[in-house]
């Protein structure tokens, strides 16, 4: 009896936590500034191509486009971490739905 209370008690905390989607918002986050870091990329390319002698706002843009992608790839991690945790997560709700005879 005292193991069922307990398996309960471990549902009652996981279930609204498993509400909770982080990866979503981190992997939406990475995609907008996935796009950001392909324009300043084709704007930056264009002007040193075009340019006979590259503009001061170069190299303003160029470290502003490396500092993108570094946190597209950062903000990607997150969201695959975030992301197998919440799976994890999901999969013990399952297993103790199925234990406490909520599911078949």
């Amino acid at each position: 009896m005292q193991e069922r209370a307990a398996l309960e008690q471990e549902l009652a905390v996981l279930a609204p936590a498993a509400r909770e989607r982080r990866s979503a918002g981190l992997f939406l986050r990475a995609a907008i500034e996935a796009f950001c870091f392909v324009v300043i990329t084709g704007v930056s390319l264009k002007l040193f191509r075009d340019s006979a002698r590259t503009p001061l706002f170069f190299w303003p843009l160029s470290l502003l486009d490396a500092l993108l992608l570094w946190d597209v790839i950062r903000g990607f991690r997150e969201g695959r971490a975030s992301l197998r945790h919440e799976l994890r997560r999901e999969a013990r709700i399952r297993e103790l739905r199925t234990v406490l005879g909520i599911d078949p």
